[in-house]
């Protein structure tokens, strides 16, 4: 129903901007575990991202159900984000988030600084940061550091998670490679190998919270017109006690979406 109404309030605005996008979403989770214990995971999102002279901002509605035994589970939370165009090598990227519930950090706030090197400025490096105020009144910080590679249609991304959740540390690794013809197609495959507290910036929320996971994702977005067309995506991980190597849950989920506008594109 919040999809619906979001698109009927935005839709003629969307299609006539040059560039506005409107996209919803639905993502369920299976799961395979001792004594079957989880699942099923169900996240809806509707995301309205735009331009405006130097900015590219967005916000996003974000509910999540987790259907667990013997005890079920859900947050409702409200996104805002914006990367910034300072100068042609230099550009930021912030982001901002309250959530109710049991899931998602009850508050967020990230920030993060872009430099572009070299003679074509074709490769990028990240430095961020972020606090966090988990449900279970615990707090986390982390840091997000590492380059960007763009070649041609293709950008390839390496970030180094570290992270402390009230004096307990610890560390992932995240790499993606996307294919990126704006307009056409757009293909990601993402992989996250470590361990980290709760919610990633930019990250399919996974509960990972001192576990030891490698998750695997792949995202398809494809253009079926100039203003629309859709998102088909999938999730596979596996997620280990981080001190004795038990298994907890092997993850399955499939997502899919609509997409109406026409697409911003990022700061590259």
């Amino acid at each position: 129903m919040l999809a619906f109404v979001l698109v009927t309030w935005l839709l003629g605005g969307v299609a006539r901007a040059a560039a506005r996008e409107l996209s919803i979403s639905d993502w369920i989770s299976s799961f395979s575990s001792p004594g079957n214990l989880y699942g099923p995971w169900t996240i809806q999102t509707v995301r309205y991202q735009f331009q405006h002279g130097k900015d590219i901002p967005s916000i996003t509605l974000f509910i999540r159900n987790d259907r667990d035994r013997p005890t079920a589970s859900g947050s409702h939370a409200l996104y805002i984000d914006d990367y910034h165009n300072w100068n042609p090598r230099f550009f930021t990227y912030a982001q901002l988030s309250a959530a109710s519930g049991t899931i998602q950090p009850n508050r967020m706030a990230y920030a993060e600084g872009d430099w572009k090197l070299g003679a074509r400025g074709t490769t990028v490096m990240a430095l961020g940061g972020a606090t966090m105020s988990n449900p279970d009144t615990t707090s986390t910080r982390y840091l997000s550091v590492g380059p960007t590679l763009y070649t041609g249609s293709m950008v390839y991304t390496l970030r180094f998670l570290p992270s402390d959740t009230n004096g307990v540390r610890a560390s992932a690794t995240q790499f993606s490679a996307e294919y990126n013809a704006l307009g056409s197609n757009q293909i990601t495959a993402t992989f996250l190998d470590g361990s980290q507290p709760s919610v990633l910036v930019g990250f399919p929320p996974s509960s990972s919270t001192f576990q030891r996971l490698f998750e695997f994702d792949l995202t398809w977005k494809h253009w079926v017109t100039k203003r629309f067309g859709f998102t088909i995506g999938g999730t596979m991980s596996s997620h280990r006690d981080r001190t004795t190597g038990a298994s907890i849950y092997a993850q399955r989920a499939i997502e899919f979406g609509l997409f109406f506008g026409r697409s911003v594109g990022l700061p590259r």
